[in-house]
């Protein structure tokens, strides 16, 4: 089985899984900057924990020429504002915290890229923020994740489900196939098999 499978090689996606302090942010800058190029009116979408906001603005103004990136916080007035203004930017920035508010908003769009930062906010698929998150409209969808995996292989099904939805099946089969297989009998088999499954998508 292959992403391929289950989407065209065009919109395959993926999760950067470095450890903290590598540089997940300046890559994901890198990508969007060269989208810029190749397709000067995309927009994309940022996901991010509150506290780091301003910190994705100001590492694209200090590592991009090109971006322009807006900010969504602040009231419901303020960010009803700023989603109505997205199509005059290329990057756009708001936290888990207001897309659960917000989520109605963002229907109508269909960003080019969507990305999560510290993607382990949606690990647990029964939450809001993972239900919101995966409702988005998106050509590309990118997870940044130094702990894919932090507790359970649930986590991982999760962060595949709003990659590419349907490449690890329903969550009941990959319980029960995979996820049980592996926890509970440590099958050598299903890992290695899981493993080539997920393996190309992560960097």
């Amino acid at each position: 089985v292959t992403g391929k499978d289950i989407l065209p090689e065009e919109e395959l996606c993926g999760i950067l899984a470095d450890d903290m302090g590598l540089g997940k942010t300046v890559q994901m800058i890198a990508v969007l900057e060269d989208e810029k190029l190749q397709n000067p009116d995309s927009i994309s979408l940022i996901v991010t924990p509150a506290s780091l906001i301003f910190n994705w603005q100001d590492e694209i103004h200090k590592f991009s020429n090109n971006l322009h990136c807006l900010c969504i916080h602040g009231s419901v007035a303020q960010r009803q504002n700023k989603i109505l203004s997205m199509s005059e930017y290329d990057v756009i920035v708001t936290s888990y915290d207001y897309l659960r508010r917000d989520h109605e908003y963002y229907e109508k769009h269909v960003f080019n890229y969507i990305i999560l930062d510290e993607a382990q906010y949606i690990k647990n698929h029964t939450t809001k923020n993972a239900s919101v998150v995966k409702a988005l409209k998106g050509n590309h969808r990118f997870a940044m994740t130094g702990t894919p995996i932090e507790n359970s292989l649930a986590e991982l099904w999760s962060i595949f489900d709003f990659l590419m939805p349907g490449y690890l099946y329903n969550y009941n089969f990959f319980r029960k196939f995979y996820e049980k297989e592996v926890v509970k009998f440590q099958n050598k088999e299903v890992i290695a098999k899981l493993k080539r499954m997920v393996e190309p998508f992560i960097l």
